[in-house]
């Protein structure tokens, strides 16, 4: 259990801003498209391969080959780097999260620990941001927020050594679960507590 601090705030749900609207990026959207450009792909070369006359030898499409790789090759990357710039915004981090939610109005220490989370407090208002400063001081352990629904809606890795900062706005009232997400011992299915959430 290794600290990785480049991996420090990824969350596997985004968080939600004022408007309560969610930034998830559905994983099975981005495979089926993946999916689908991958049969476009093959289709594409099937066509012209049961259209072509007779067989060509490869010396003499060496050439044209070689240039339709590298347009493709620039095509998928100049692709990537669009979509990265476009969801920057939503990544997780501090700064970020700061710059859309605006500057904390509450802070919560937060330290995990087998197997348990002490938390500086257990009550916050709802609809301002609030930031988490997770560490932990034995092992890796992963802070999970879930809503009284049961949703996972933030997460940030708690690290040995290192404090990270989740900035986060409930949206509603009501008790919310925190739960370790990530194995540290033999009780580790017991490592939760709850947070009260409440009206201004």
């Amino acid at each position: 259990m290794i600290p990785d601090r480049a991996t420090a705030n990824i969350t596997r749900h985004t968080c939600t801003a004022h408007t309560g609207s969610d930034h998830t990026m559905n994983p099975h959207i981005v495979l089926a498209v993946l999916i689908a450009l991958g049969i476009i792909w093959t289709a594409g070369w099937a066509t012209v391969l049961f259209r072509s006359p007779r067989a060509v030898p490869f010396e003499s499409i060496e050439g044209s080959e070689t240039r339709l790789r590298l347009i493709l090759l620039a095509s998928f990357a100049a692709i990537a780097i669009v979509l990265f710039i476009l969801t920057l915004r939503w990544l997780p981090y501090q700064r970020t999260r700061i710059a859309e939610l605006g500057l904390p109005s509450v802070t919560v220490a937060v330290k995990g620990a087998q197997w348990s989370w002490t938390l500086s407090r257990t009550h916050v208002p709802m609809a301002v941001p609030i930031e988490f400063a997770v560490s932990t001081d034995d092992v890796n352990h992963d802070f999970g927020l879930y809503n009284p629904q049961g949703r996972l809606v933030a997460q940030v890795q708690a690290m040995p050594g290192y404090t990270n900062r989740l900035v986060y706005v409930f949206p509603a009232p009501g008790t919310y679960t925190v739960r370790c997400l990530e194995y540290c011992g033999l009780a580790h299915h017991v490592m939760t507590t709850s947070i009260t959430v409440t009206e201004q």
